[in-house]
């Protein structure tokens, strides 16, 4: 990651990166890069389901989604937002069925029924139709995708096996809780009721008890603070300080304490599901942090303030 950081161009970290099958030239996009990541890490899940036992392959399944909704994510924001499509193709990643074109066209066309005709999954388009309509800015529907999902998520780790159900359950429950706490200290920035936060919350509650709802409904930044810090996820900070209540301090905390999670799953059985979700899970903030160099290069912003925002290079 220093390599990385300190490397005197874009296109050296992409030679870096992909061994010389992409080659980058100043002024090119960055999302070519980023899908070609991307993709590798897709490639990977795919690899692993082919892997694993047959009741644990719909789980691991689920990770490649991920990226496939961030994509639909950014397509209806772009709308809801009225964002020009060649601003808007700049922050999102073509993933699967969305290619460049696709999501260009979508985006260009300004109509919300378009993108739902176009998901596969008939349980998400239902769930997601009434309130795309009903939220015109898009917050609502950008927040049912998340909670479908993750919700789908947390349900496809009852495994049969009682090892699996464990392992998966723990690094995904934690995951989860991490999100809730995160949307929490935005909803105080953007100063919501109780009532509204709660309705952006992912309905699951794995470690968190009657601190969820204290979470959302407290007043204040400094009331959050004084919840949290009650809960199992106050350990995330004895490193860093919570006194300022940054949305997105908080939010790398908990994920660098999720991060460790997943890398101390290695040193118990390796005969779980455990194992591959952890590495997925690393595969992921693998990938925030070298998109957070390659923009930070393509941006000129300084190696130190890149190094400081990465989730893994501080473990």
């Amino acid at each position: 990651m220093d390599r990385l950081a300190e490397s005197s161009s874009v296109s050296e970290i992409v030679g870096i990166l992909t061994n010389g099958e992409l080659t980058f030239a100043e002024g090119s996009d960055l999302n070519l890069i980023e899908a070609f990541l991307v993709q590798r890490v897709i490639d990977l899940t795919d690899r692993l389901v082919a892997y694993a036992p047959h009741d644990s392959r719909s789980l691991i399944g689920l990770f490649s989604m991920e990226y496939e909704l961030k994509c639909l994510k950014e397509i209806i924001r772009s709308i809801a937002d009225e964002i020009q499509p060649e601003d808007a193709l700049r922050h999102l990643v073509p993933v699967g069925k969305f290619t460049h074109e696709r999501c260009k066209e979508l985006i260009e066309g300004r109509n919300p029924n378009r993108v739902i005709e176009l998901i596969d999954d008939q349980a998400l388009r239902g769930f997601l139709a009434p309130k795309l309509t009903a939220a015109r800015s898009g917050t609502g529907a950008l927040s049912a995708i998340d909670q479908y999902y993750y919700r789908r998520l947390w349900n496809a780790s009852n495994l049969p096996d009682p090892l699996d159900s464990q392992s998966a359950k723990a690094l995904i429950g934690e995951l989860i809780d991490n999100l809730n706490i995160t949307l929490c200290f935005r909803a105080r920035v953007l100063k919501l009721d109780a009532k509204s936060t709660l309705d952006l919350l992912i309905p699951v509650n794995y470690a968190l008890g009657h601190s969820l709802a204290e979470l959302a409904e407290s007043t204040s930044i400094q009331n959050l603070i004084r919840v949290l810090e009650k809960t199992h996820y106050a350990k995330s900070f004895e490193t860093s300080s919570l006194s300022e209540g940054n949305a997105a301090a908080v939010e790398l905390a908990l994920y660098r304490n999720h991060a460790i999670a997943c890398i101390n799953t290695f040193a118990g059985s390796p005969f779980n599901i455990g194992l591959a979700l952890a590495l997925l899970f690393l595969k992921k903030y693998e990938l925030h942090d070298l998109f957070s160099i390659i923009n930070g290069k393509a941006n000129n912003a300084p190696a130190e303030r890149t190094l400081a925002s990465l989730i893994l290079r501080v473990l």
